[in-house]
């Protein structure tokens, strides 16, 4: 499997790297995971990515700094070193969303579950998102003020950026939205991004991959 040309059934993980502008030496990275619908190349993974930043970029806050794209094939990493499982692509792309107030502190996140037709729920978890005005803690847990408000922003950018094209059961896309198990055996087609509320995240959490080398 590499990232050059796939078939159909081929599993890839991408990462959004991104960090603060006041703090550039503190990196994270969000995960998304894809399947192939059909054979594709190279092309069709960046147009996926490409999409992908867009969406993030839209709700993020204009302090975030988005660094880069990673693209790997699902497989290990190999030995001997293998170029054609992995993209590395630069960003120069900024958070969209307005700041009014302060942030919260990047260990608090607004977390969206991803929903499949079955199963469990996954969970993203978006640092740089929230502002003070956006939490509240009526009984001393971190609560959203408006959850409607904070979904439509997550609708809005899955339409905007084209990336809704890319969750089931919208558009014909050479990839979709996933979520797959630790050995790869189930893939199961993400239907909806639904936001969920407030969680505190450790800054090395491993869902953000901890801190990706410079």
């Amino acid at each position: 499997m590499t990232v050059l040309t796939f078939a159909a059934a081929d599993l890839f993980v991408f990462r959004v790297v991104k960090y603060l502008s006041t703090n550039p030496d503190n990196k994270w990275a969000n995960s998304y995971e894809f399947r192939a619908n059909a054979t594709g190349t190279e092309s069709d993974l960046l147009t996926a990515g490409e999409k992908l930043v867009d969406f993030e970029v839209a709700f993020h806050r204009t302090n975030v700094i988005f660094d880069r794209i990673l693209i790997s094939t699902w497989e290990a990493d190999s030995v001997p070193y293998d170029p054609s499982t992995f993209i590395s692509s630069t960003l120069t792309a900024v958070g969209t969303a307005a700041i009014s107030g302060d942030m919260m502190a990047l260990n608090t996140c607004m977390s969206v579950a991803r929903i499949a037709a079955s199963g469990r729920f996954g969970h993203l978890f978006y640092r740089g998102v929230l502002l003070e005005e956006d939490v509240e803690a009526p009984a001393g847990r971190s609560v959203l003020v408006d959850r409607a408000a904070q979904q439509a922003n997550i609708d809005a950018a899955l339409s905007s950026s084209g990336l809704g094209d890319y969750i089931d059961p919208f558009g014909d896309t050479a990839v979709q939205m996933a979520m797959i198990n630790k050995d790869g055996t189930q893939v199961r087609k993400i239907t909806q991004l639904r936001v969920q509320g407030v969680s505190s995240v450790p800054l090395d959490h491993a869902w953000f991959n901890r801190t990706p080398a410079p």
